[in-house]
């Protein structure tokens, strides 16, 4: 095997620095081609149906307002094993908005309402008076942390004590959110 001249290397190092440019400039160009096909046909993806809430309106039809698709927990009935205090024996007139306007009793002496909790605040429920006359209980929604919090809402059913059944006597429900 004999060895390449000078001359002959040095044609070889003329081509191979005249070829360089030409080879990073396709390898470039390869590039900037394959990076824009990745980009799809051009076509907007298609859309879900909807993102919105479901509603009881006919398809097509606007102007009407979103029905949620799980009962409205302010629209409430009480849990299981308990009834529900008639509405007109109940003053919610003092009751803030988003609290359940709904009293029941489980047995002659427990009385129930719905609190509103969750995320960094609970509930409770209060006997605030029990007279002859008439009961007066107080929901209090009050914080449990400082935070982060979670953005759930929960109506927890409470319950207290009476000292004496309720009987006939209405039920004054009010409420606080500290």
């Amino acid at each position: 095997m004999s060895t390449p001249s000078a001359s002959s290397r040095a044609a070889v190092a003329l081509v191979r620095g005249a070829l360089r440019p030409v080879v990073l400039a396709a390898v470039l160009t390869g590039g900037v081609l394959l990076a824009a096909g990745c980009g799809g046909t051009g076509e907007e993806p298609p859309r879900p149906e909807s993102s919105t809430m479901p509603t009881d309106a006919p398809p097509g039809s606007s102007g009407t307002r979103p029905v949620p698709a799980t009962p409205d927990p302010l629209v409430a009935a009480p849990p299981a094993g308990a009834t529900a205090v008639p509405a007109a024996r109940v003053d919610t007139a003092a009751l803030p908005g988003g609290l359940a306007p709904l009293v029941w009793t489980r047995d002659d002496r427990t009385i129930g309402a719905y609190g509103r909790g969750g995320g960094c605040t609970d509930a409770r429920l209060e006997v605030v008076e029990q007279g002859p006359e008439r009961v007066v209980l107080r929901v209090v929604q009050f914080s449990t942390g400082p935070g982060p919090c979670t953005r759930e809402l929960i109506y927890p059913p409470l319950e207290a004590t009476l000292d004496a059944p309720l009987g006939e006597r209405p039920v004054v429900l009010t409420g606080v959110v500290a």
